[in-house]
């Protein structure tokens, strides 16, 4: 049991040490406006890809369906971001697997992220009153069981990929 969760163990440890990273002097900064930058472009043109009623009058500020929103850190799922890149660099699996969960993982979380901004803003522009509770709540509680599912999907495939390198090597 300790040997399949050391991998877990190693990604929450190397995690936390990026996130404190990523909030010194000099490095913090830059990194914040990235993000904050990449997600409200990335969620405006989401809606627009879509035909939504989508505005950006300028980063950080997104409107979705007339509720105004302003994209601050903690809405960029960076945490999410460098979670799952934790768990696919420490995880047992062979590269190729590894290549595939980042390349389905991380598109997973942009789309994820997106769909919250544009959901979010309906949910504004007609239950404002809900808004903070499931802004603040109900994603975050999503996000995070969603991650964990994908990283636990790619474990169960890694896994059987490998089991049946083994039973074809045994034979």
């Amino acid at each position: 049991m300790i040997r399949r969760l050391k991998p877990l163990l190693w990604a929450f440890v190397a995690w936390f040490v990026v996130n404190t990273i990523v909030r010194l002097p000099g490095i913090g900064e830059p990194f914040e406006a990235f993000w904050v930058h990449f997600t409200t472009i990335s969620a405006y043109w989401f809606g627009k890809i879509f035909f939504l009623p989508v505005d950006m009058p300028q980063v950080p500020y997104l409107t979705v369906n007339g509720f105004a929103m302003e994209v601050v850190m903690t809405c960029t799922a960076y945490t999410f971001y460098l979670f799952a890149l934790a768990l696919i660099v420490f995880s047992r699996w062979p590269l190729k697997h590894k290549l595939t969960s980042l390349a389905t993982i991380v598109p997973g979380i942009f789309i994820l992220n997106n769909l919250r901004f544009i959901s979010m803003g309906y949910l504004g522009s007609y239950r404002p009153e809900y808004f903070e509770v499931v802004h603040d709540i109900i994603w975050n509680v999503l996000f995070g069981f969603i991650v964990f599912g994908l990283w636990a999907w790619r474990e169960l495939s890694a896994e059987r990929s490998l089991q049946q390198v083994k039973a074809t090597l045994s034979t």
